[in-house]
């Protein structure tokens, strides 16, 4: 079998969890005789082709229907949120002989997909790794955000290229990664296939010991407790609540360091997590690290040391960062919102809290200090990953899922 993987963006250097999904299934795809070609506009990287590891990947040129729109306006959409037009990818689509189409966005690559796979007798899955149903309203207005004073020409091409809106309504399968949105899904397109799949992990790489030392790195003492959170620097993260959290807790006298990876998809929210430090005078308590490639010992290493791992996010339709601190050892302590909620098991694999509840959150960081309770979340964990969420099994799975959704589509 031969599949198409569409994608918005497929950057090495400014890694999210829709590339971490694609490329990860796509080679662990390939034992299971399933080939894949990544194809991808070129937000953040160069047109063309690449081959890695076996995998094809082709990037197309692109671009966003807005004028007039800025070069730091089209790297936001770039980043975050961005729906292009990418007249090459069809062309791709049309001259090359794919056995199934797997989409991974829900906007106008989506469309484009529906067109082409009327065209071509090809059946098409849609996999929603974002959320669709859950996303809260000051996100969505801050996704918009780079398109004020813009003009929406978009619309005009669409309707000249007969586009269809609902791209879902034609799919043959739908993949939801988070558990929560599968009832709605359900409801809305009750005669389409539609299944929870979700992220899995690369159990080897985060189990591996590395040498790498961050307490080293930032001279931190031996009875200092290292904080870590991986993930984008972004509002719908919510890192200032792990600032207002260890504000209180220097000040209640604890001995603690904050350590933030991730990319900088929001440049104001970044300014203000830096001004909150200094204003607090956090700036010698807390780390912020750009983003590190998948496979950087440097990833593996913070999880590796840190003592708790958190995930404060105001909406995350899965975490696949929890599953990496779970392989790691690492405790978890999550907010109780989106796919966490399915994920996490409060009280045996982690500790979930409000959402953006500081109360709430303090409480959880004195919960965790229960004599045993840490280790016994973190062995719970890591058996949780081993049964459900290693690449093998999700993949497998995913390839099931190809093979009924092209017997069903062939037989109708």
């Amino acid at each position: 079998m031969h599949t198409a993987q569409i994608i918005r963006r497929f950057n090495f250097h400014d890694w999210g969890g829709t590339e971490n999904v694609v490329w990860n299934s796509a080679l662990e795809l390939l034992s299971l005789g399933v080939t894949s070609e990544i194809l991808a506009t070129a937000a953040g990287a160069k047109p063309g082709k690449t081959i890695n590891s076996g995998i094809k990947i082709r990037r197309y040129p692109y671009f966003y229907p807005y004028w007039p729109l800025g070069s730091r306006q089209k790297q936001a959409l770039d980043k975050k949120g961005g729906n292009p037009f990418a007249p090459g990818l069809r062309q791709r689509l049309e001259q090359v002989r794919y056995d199934l189409f797997h989409v991974h966005n829900s906007g106008r690559l989506a469309e484009m997909v529906q067109a082409v796979s009327r065209k071509q007798g090809v059946p098409y899955v849609i996999s929603f790794h974002g959320g669709c149903f859950d996303i809260p309203e000051a996100e969505q207005k801050e996704l918009i955000a780079p398109l004020r004073w813009t003009f929406p020409y978009g619309g005009i091409l669409d309707r000249l290229l007969r586009r269809k809106r609902d791209c879902i309504a034609g799919a043959a399968g739908i993949i939801s990664v988070g558990a929560n949105e599968v009832p709605k899904l359900q409801e809305l397109y009750p005669d389409k296939h539609i299944i929870h799949l979700p992220n899995g992990v690369n159990t080897r790489q985060f189990r591996k010991r590395v040498k790498y030392s961050w307490r080293h790195k930032l001279g931190l003492p031996p009875e200092r407790r290292l904080y870590l959170c991986v993930s984008r620097i972004d509002y719908q993260k919510n890192q200032l609540l792990l600032l207002k959290m260890l504000s209180e807790q220097l000040r209640a006298g604890e001995d603690v360091h904050l350590l933030l990876i991730g990319p900088c998809t929001v440049s104001w929210y970044l300014e203000q997590l830096q001004e909150y430090c200094r204003v607090h005078n956090l700036s010698e308590r807390v780390t912020i690290f750009p983003g590190l490639r998948p496979d950087d010992e440097r990833l593996v290493a913070a999880y590796q040391e840190a003592d708790l791992f958190f995930l404060p996010s105001l909406h995350e339709p899965f975490g696949i960062v929890v599953l990496e601190a779970w392989c790691a050892g690492r405790p978890v302590i999550a907010a109780a919102v989106g796919g966490l909620q399915y994920l996490v098991q409060d009280g045996e694999t982690g500790l979930l809290f409000k959402s953006d509840d500081l109360s709430s959150l303090l409480q959880a960081c004195q919960r965790v200090r229960q004599p045993g309770l840490a280790e016994y979340l973190a062995r719970n964990a890591w058996l949780e990953v081993k049964n459900k969420y290693t690449w093998a099994r999700i993949s497998q799975r995913l390839a099931n899922f190809y093979a009924e959704v092209l017997e069903q589509y062939h037989h109708h």
